[in-house]
Formats: structure tokens, sequence, C-alpha cells
């Protein structure tokens, strides 16, 4: 019998310990580290760019007969002529 109470004791313990450690972290506020927020914007700069696109490390954006070009490697800007270098495939945006 004292074992059957014990272990209803230790169950209810344990419920009530892991109930309040997840009642926590769902209320803790979900906040962006400041490295995490500088990558968010990094990574949207330059979406509105009206033309004047700046070229990341991975990709070259460019703006052509007023479609914007994104590359997966250089380009080359001649006036108002953009191309690309040896044959890299692009997308529109």
């Amino acid at each position: 019998m004292k074992k059957k109470y014990y272990a209803a004791l230790l169950a209810v313990v344990v419920i009530t310990f892991t109930g309040y450690n997840v009642y926590q972290s769902q209320k803790a506020d979900a906040s962006l580290s400041d490295l995490a927020m500088a990558n968010v914007e990094a990574l949207a700069n330059g979406e509105l760019s009206n033309g004047n696109c700046e070229g990341s490390w991975s990709q070259e954006c460019c703006k052509c007969d007023y479609i914007h070009y994104t590359y997966a490697c250089a380009i080359e800007v001649t006036g108002n002529s953009c191309y690309t270098v040896s044959g890299c495939s692009h997308y529109t945006n």
C-alpha cells in the first residue's frame, strides 16, 4: 500500500514539474538576437531596390529591360545592358 502511495505521489510531482516547465517555456518572449536580426535585415536588403540591386557573396542582381534578374554567379554590366558570365543560369524576380 505504501509503495502505491509513493508511486502516485511521485507521478503527481513529475507531472506538476513537467507542466510548470512547459508553461514557463511558452510564456517566454520569443525575441531574435542581434545577430539573427542582422541576418534577416541582410537577406531582405535590396528587395525593394528599384533596379539598383547590390550583389552578395553568392548572387548578383541586375535590371535588364525592366526585369530583375538574379544570377548564381557574376554578371557584367555594360551601359544599360547586363550579361551573364560564362552561361550562368538565372531566374526573374
